[in-house]
């Protein structure tokens, strides 16, 4: 991450190695391909008061200006939800979850960002204030034959696009999936929802998407009633136990799959194991921060969540709209999939 500018404003970059997604295969036509970065960015005062006045997002290819937003005052008070925009010494002022979505056809190498400030007190008040920071944006060629690892009719309720509120963390969740199970009325639980058992994704089993070694695991956390928040004491200060009860198998090539909110003590495997593809690793549950029983899925390059890079997705060997996929392809947001049976 290359800065440049004036060293009363400083920039903090979350992720600091941006990773792009491609959508350019997917189950349906579209207008072409599309690339998606996700970030969280911070202006920091270093020495004097400052007041934010805007700032500029441009995303390169080599020397090429393939996109650029201007963001004035009204704006970055709207995104944050604050109408003060001063940033004492040693504070910051924080924009999270922005997304930015362009045709793919050149593709990002680097996004530049620059925030205009001016000084908002002492003998030099008013006075401007410039910095810019550049972040090397990077692309990912999925190796991991990820077969989709549950069996009947379910419904990418969040998936990675513009849509998907997993993009709040943009670490290890920009491009994570949520999946929840059809009923055969359609509905995704029966009668009013209010038990565990109405929801059809309840102790569903789900297996192993591909072959590799269990990197993590969690099984103690109870599974709440659907809409009930857990109390935070259970996180016990780690917060992938927000993610619930769950597992993560390494498959080589820097590439970990994660399953999580599944049932309590229904963890199949053991950290240290090597599991085959299609193993029965645990059920789907309603551990976490969960609103009701679903599976959530992503892919990052270490076993950490919230701590290690989130990669996009691409899933093999599922049935979609009365078409069987065997190769890799995107699965967008509110897509319905169906997986095969399994032998028991």
């Amino acid at each position: 991450m290359e800065t440049h500018g004036s060293s009363l404003l400083k920039f903090e970059i979350r992720p600091q190695h941006l990773v792009a997604a491609v959508y350019d295969d997917l189950p349906f036509p579209t207008i072409g391909p599309v690339q998606e970065v996700a970030l969280d960015v911070g202006v920091v005062a270093t020495q004097v008061p400052l007041e934010l006045r805007g700032l500029v997002f441009q995303g390169y290819h080599g020397h090429q200006l393939l996109f650029e937003q201007r963001w004035p005052e009204d704006v970055i008070r709207a995104r944050i939800g604050e109408e003060d925009l001063r940033i004492e010494p040693g504070m910051g002022l924080g924009l999270r979850s922005l997304q930015f979505l362009l045709h793919a056809y050149r593709r990002l190498t680097h996004m530049q960002i620059t925030a205009v400030a001016r000084k908002a007190e002492g003998p030099e008040e008013g006075e401007s204030v410039q910095g810019m920071v550049q972040v090397a944006v990077h692309y990912f060629d999925q190796r991991t034959d990820l077969h989709f690892p549950l069996v009947g009719t379910w419904w990418a309720i969040q998936a990675g696009d513009w849509s998907d509120l997993h993009k709040t963390e943009v670490v290890s969740q920009p491009f994570a999936y949520d999946f929840v199970k059809l009923g055969p009325d359609n509905q995704i639980y029966r009668g009013d929802g209010r038990a565990l058992s109405d929801h059809y994704s309840w102790d569903q089993p789900v297996y192993a998407a591909a072959g590799g070694k269990v990197a993590y695991i969690c099984y103690d956390m109870p599974d709440m009633a659907p809409g009930a928040v857990p109390d935070q004491l259970i996180l016990r200060g780690d917060w992938r136990r927000a993610l619930g009860n769950a597992v993560v198998i390494a498959h080589g090539n820097d590439e970990f799959s994660f399953y999580g909110h599944l049932q309590q003590a229904s963890v199949q495997v053991a950290v240290g194991e090597t599991v085959r593809r299609g193993t029965l690793i645990g059920r789907v549950g309603n551990s976490g921060n969960s609103p009701g029983p679903h599976l959530h899925f992503h892919l990052m390059n270490g076993p950490n969540a919230f701590i290690d890079q989130g990669l996009p997705v691409k899933f093999s060997h599922f049935w979609a709209a009365g078409q069987w996929y065997e190769q890799p392809i995107t699965v967008p947001t509110r897509m319905i999939l169906t997986g095969p049976e399994r032998a028991p």
